[in-house]
């Protein structure tokens, strides 16, 4: 059907930031895990926004450095 999202094409598209993300079906969403922020996909139209992403998680601590 065309317009739908296909998580194949995840592969084409790389965070505007940083790096690749990852599809999660379950949120409808590419996860950047570098930077802990998820980007909504909207009527099957990733919104890459840097903007329009939340964020998922704080980056843990590099090793070996003070909290």
């Amino acid at each position: 059907e065309p317009g739908l999202f296909t998580p194949p094409f995840v592969l084409l598209w790389f965070c505007s930031l940083t790096c690749p993300a990852r599809y999660e079906e379950a949120t409808n969403e590419l996860i950047n895990e570098e930077l802990g922020i998820a980007y909504p996909v909207i009527d099957g139209i990733p919104n890459m926004i840097p903007e329009a992403a939340r964020t998922t998680q704080k980056k843990p601590p590099a090793e070996g450095s003070k909290q």
